[in-house]
């Protein structure tokens, strides 16, 4: 008796279809793409401006795949989970391995014959000049390495045991005036005052319900009626008090 078509082709498919011996299990893709592979991927594209469809056919991995290796890379660097484990390039410095040796040999010389040069400017002299890559972290890792970069001396603190202060040394010689805005009542409240330098002692002071320069003015006249005219007077910028351009009404007074 002839076996029906579809129990042949049943069979056929279980046949094509093999199924993995018990035990093993398919390896998954960190076992096929160890952390020194991913690594390399990854700085090949960044550093070394391999396009990334390039990269990922040599390696045959998914662009995908490389595109995330990428983000993992760019956002916790080679220590992240994806490349922890990798273990340092030929000669013991990753940076070596990265960096071409002419490209290399090129910022050691130009930080020689150009010793005020920074490192961005190196970096622009290799692209326009030369039409060499290397970013500017690449360059300031090799100069590092090669003892080119100078350490910046910490400034020494100045010891100072005493706060600064300033006062004038007699009474009206000068007044400072400023303006405080609180809440009062569900709306705003301005408290403008004078105080003698010297002293300390508050020559005038009143709440109003605008900071305007009739307010400071007005004040202002009350004050010296009572305590006499200072010399100087110390405001900030307000317009109130000043003007951007000529001579404003309190400047006149």
């Amino acid at each position: 008796m002839k076996e029906k078509p579809e129990k042949i082709r049943r069979r056929i498919s279980r046949k094509k279809g093999k199924s993995p011996k018990k035990g093993r299990k398919p390896k998954s893709k960190q076992e096929r793409y160890p952390p020194e592979v991913r690594l390399r991927a990854v700085l090949l594209c960044i550093e070394g401006k391999v396009p990334h469809y390039q990269v990922a056919a040599e390696l045959g991995v998914a662009t995908s795949t490389l595109s995330e290796w990428k983000r993992a890379y760019k956002k916790d660097g080679a220590q992240g989970s994806l490349f922890r484990g990798a273990e340092p390039p030929e000669g013991g410095s990753e940076s070596r391995s990265r960096l071409p040796s002419p490209v290399r040999e090129k910022i050691v010389d130009l930080k020689k014959q150009n010793s005020s040069w920074g490192i961005r400017r190196i970096a622009q002299v290799l692209r326009r000049w030369f039409l060499m890559e290397a970013s500017p972290e690449t360059i300031r890792r090799t100069l590092n390495e090669e003892q080119l970069i100078e350490k910046k001396r910490a400034k020494p603190r100045r010891n100072r045991s005493k706060p600064r202060r300033f006062e004038r040394a007699t009474p009206n010689q000068m007044w400072q005036s400023d303006i405080f805005t609180f809440r009062l009542g569900g709306r705003n409240a301005y408290l403008i005052g004078y105080l003698d330098d010297y002293s300390r002692y508050i020559t005038g002071a009143e709440l109003f319900r605008s900071q305007t320069a009739e307010a400071v003015i007005e004040l202002y006249r009350r004050a010296v009626g009572e305590y006499g005219v200072p010399r100087e007077m110390l405001t900030d910028n307000g317009r109130q008090y000043a003007t951007w351009r000529g001579t404003s009404r309190f400047q006149m007074h």
